[in-house]
């Protein structure tokens, strides 16, 4: 077999796909990310990595990891203080508890509103402090974005109208098969419902997008920096909104297995929501 490709089964034939390199993904620099080319990008690939992040942004990143790899190596029993009120969805729909959730052999996750971070009890004061941070940076990034798309002027400033989530996931190597996926996936194939996502690149590979200039599933993060880029592409309702199409993606199982930390951030106004009864959930 010519070196660099591997063959992975499928219930209907084997795939025969090439190990992604760095040049394969696309790539933009924080400074220029609101930039037409970046747009370009999702329009042609359906998600680009930003890269060349800001030292601040970098020990933002690293500090949430180890914040939260503490916290879910706590006992259950104190980890489950963390588990906090409803979180009510954009249209009034109850959806989850913030806080602390463990799934049963999905993941542990740890969910937050971003404009609402004292709703839900916090492992400590650091933890909250380092996620609000990071949130905050993954939400200027996700705004530069938008406003590129949709005009500076159709964001909306009210605070009252922000139901952007953030999360954290931790997979252990017994855990996965979310969102329909199988044995040997941690989260199925699906789109998200939200605006803009972004996603710190996980030290435990297993990201993968379809890349739509390539026609082939690309293991983006394996050609990516752990904790230095940042993997953004949209949702359902971005593509309501701009034309772009959302982004399919999977998680899978990284080989060997071991446990796969991750944060992702997912944009959400309510006003782009309004006519998007389809997208509940």
């Amino acid at each position: 077999m010519e070196p660099g490709l591997c063959v992975r089964p499928t219930q209907r034939f084997a795939v025969i796909e090439r190990r992604p390199q760095q040049s394969d993904v696309p790539r933009v620099p924080l400074a220029e990310v609101a930039a037409p080319r970046t747009l370009e990008l999702l329009r042609e690939r359906g998600y680009v990595v930003v890269t060349d992040l800001d030292d601040a942004f970098l020990r933002a990143i690293a500090a949430q990891e180890r914040a939260f790899l503490d916290f879910y190596a706590r006992d259950a029993a104190r980890k489950k203080r963390c588990v906090g009120t409803v979180y009510l969805s954009e249209r009034g729909q109850p959806m989850f508890s913030r806080g602390y959730e463990r799934q049963e052999r999905v993941r542990e996750c740890f969910r937050a509103q971003a404009s609402a971070p004292a709703a839900q009890p916090w492992p400590n004061r650091g933890a909250r402090a380092a996620w609000v941070d990071l949130v905050g940076r993954l939400a200027t990034l996700a705004d530069a974005v938008l406003d590129a798309a949709v005009g500076a002027r159709s964001r909306p400033r009210d605070g009252d109208d922000d139901f952007s989530l953030a999360y954290s996931f931790l997979y252990g190597v017994d855990d996965g098969g979310g969102n329909g996926g199988d044995a040997s996936t941690l989260v199925g194939e699906h789109a998200d419902v939200s605006l803009v996502v972004c996603e710190p690149v996980s030290r435990a590979p297993g990201l993968e997008v379809f890349d739509a200039k390539l026609r082939r599933w690309l293991g983006v993060e394996a050609a990516c920096a752990p904790g230095e880029e940042v993997v953004v592409f949209g949702g359902r309702a971005f593509e309501h909104r701009t034309g772009i199409p959302a982004c399919r993606h999977r998680v899978v199982k990284c080989a060997p297995a071991r446990p796969r930390h991750v944060f992702l951030y997912e944009q959400k106004y309510a006003a782009f929501f309004q006519h998007l009864r389809q997208f509940d959930g």
